[in-house]
């Protein structure tokens, strides 16, 4: 019989095997920051139904369907937008005010995103 060969502990660090991918017992609660889709709710729970709809047609239309991302504008990059980011982030205490609304190109957006992703995490480590 053929062994399946074991995965490490995603954990940062940690030598242990097992035998599904994920985190070993040690670490199993570790995942922090992030939640199962079945635990985080639909979109429309997490506040993006049909008046997240019309608020984010109406900040593509705002800003001409073109990036508004700090990074673009420093630049003078030009890019299509077809995504509206918050400013301020609702984790970190931002509104759905057109104010603190942006359209956002989708590579800056997920770049954008990784960069509140870890500092969520640095400040869960605190």
């Amino acid at each position: 019989m053929v062994r399946r060969s074991l995965f490490p502990c995603r954990h940062r660090g940690c030598a242990a095997l097992v035998r599904t991918p994920g985190y070993c017992e040690k670490h199993a609660g570790e995942a922090v920051g992030w939640k199962r889709d079945h635990l985080r709710g639909n979109r429309r729970q997490r506040g993006y139904g049909p008046e997240w709809d019309r608020l984010r047609l109406l900040i593509l239309k705002r800003d001409r369907y073109l990036c508004q991302c700090d990074e673009c504008r420093r630049t003078g990059r030009v890019l299509a937008a077809t995504e509206v980011d918050h400013r301020i982030p609702k984790a970190e205490g931002g509104a759905d005010d057109p104010g603190n609304l942006g359209a956002i190109n989708v590579d800056c957006h997920k770049r954008k995103t990784a960069q509140e992703s870890a500092r969520a995490r640095a400040r869960a480590k605190k």
